[in-house]
């Protein structure tokens, strides 16, 4: 009995031991002015530790009924590209990664249903934790710098890229 403890405690000890994700630097760009502008795209510290995101991406061309994203994870020499039909993906989220990355803004953003979207687009306080609860638990990512960088897709037309830069120390 002992051994199926000890091998249950070795089998999720990666699930449950994760590392501190820090924000270093944020860049949204919109490729057209006339669609969209980013009122709001910065870094706040909320102590010595931790840091939130916030962007605030102002639709001037509404309703959005086409959209998708291009997301890409880089770590020298660790490089990760993915693209996903984003409405297609709130209508059924059964993608596990796209649902993870999903689920560590979801409760910040305003991106929560189906298109069409007939509002701006706000990520409000994305606290590095959360990066940390979903991401963490699932995956052992060792120490370093980061990048994903998102393009933002309407109609195939590129609108816009965020870049969030970020470092992760495991404990």
């Amino acid at each position: 009995m002992s051994k199926w403890l000890l091998l249950k405690f070795w089998v999720t000890l990666p699930m449950i031991c994760f590392g501190h994700v820090s924000f270093t630097n944020l860049n949204c760009s919109s490729h057209n002015s006339d669609f969209l502008t980013f009122p709001t795209c910065h870094i706040k510290a909320v102590n010595r530790t931790h840091k939130y995101i916030s962007i605030h991406a102002k639709m001037h061309q509404l309703p959005i009924f086409d959209a998708r994203v291009s997301f890409c994870l880089i770590e020298i020499p660790f490089f990760f590209d993915l693209s996903y039909d984003a409405c297609q993906f709130m209508k059924n989220q059964k993608n596990i990664f796209i649902n993870t990355l999903y689920k560590t803004f979801q409760r910040n953003s305003n991106m929560n249903h189906t298109c069409p979207y007939n509002h701006d687009i706000i990520v409000d306080k994305l606290f590095t934790g959360n990066l940390e609860e979903e991401f963490g638990r699932f995956i052992v990512i060792p120490n370093g710098n980061y990048a994903i960088y998102t393009e933002w897709i309407t109609n195939k037309v590129a609108r816009a890229s965020v870049k969030i830069y970020f470092n992760i120390l495991n404990k």
